[in-house]
């Protein structure tokens, strides 16, 4: 079934009345009279319609809703990348992996970001239309890696690492850098960290958002 987004949406809505960009995308999807659709809020609601046509608009009854819990909290800091399609790539597969802030971190190596957090914030909109992801990730504004408030765990790729184990914390945080990755500066200032947690991933050398992808998919299913 395909998703619509809809910020505004409730549980005691009877009918969802689309909004232009809402028309937009059903017209896309050549949805027709009865067909389901599912929209999102972005805030864990899903509501399940169906959709039906009215003197020339579109309305979507509601047949039912489901409100999906708030799941664990796993944030992303990822170096901004000088290739800015690449950096959305990662926003939106971290979006439909299910983490739930993203921010785009400016570090020695990357002082520049390259996408708006608007522009960011519309990718991760896509992402969770097209995955069904009920919950919309925060984006932060650019942060200095310097100006980082960590969570109570940290986990870093790192090849001398160790197998990714299970996580019990509810403040995850994924901390991936740049091409060129961390300066010996930043990774200083990680080393006595005891929340700092170590995962080998692979024996190959990644690409900052592969090992994004990698890292938060190991972090869930754990």
């Amino acid at each position: 079934m395909d998703n619509l987004y809809s910020p505004t949406i409730t549980a005691a809505d009877k009918i969802v009345t689309p909004n232009a960009e809402m028309q937009r995308h059903i017209s896309a999807l050549r949805l027709r009279d009865g067909e389901g659709v599912r929209v999102l809020n972005g805030r864990g609601l899903v509501v399940t319609c169906r959709v039906q046509r009215q003197a020339g608009s579109v309305v979507l009854p509601v047949v039912e809703f489901v409100e999906h819990p708030e799941p664990r909290q796993l944030t992303l800091a990822l170096g901004v990348l000088d290739n800015r399609d690449r950096f959305e790539f990662a926003v939106e597969k971290a979006t439909e992996l299910g983490v739930s802030r993203i921010v785009p971190l400016l570090c020695d190596h990357a002082r520049h970001a390259r996408s708006s957090t608007e522009r960011l914030q519309q990718k991760a909109i896509a992402a969770i239309t097209q995955s069904g992801n009920p919950w919309l990730p925060s984006i932060s504004d650019p942060t200095s890696f310097d100006n980082l408030a960590l969570g109570e765990v940290v986990i870093v790729g790192d090849a001398q690492g160790s197998v990714p184990s299970d996580l019990t914390s509810n403040d995850t945080w994924i901390l991936v850098g740049p091409e060129g990755g961390f300066s010996q500066r930043e990774l200083e200032s990680l080393a006595p960290m005891q929340n700092v947690v170590r995962w080998r991933i692979g024996s190959n050398r990644l690409r900052a958002e592969t090992a994004a992808v990698a890292l938060i998919s190991h972090a869930i299913c754990l």
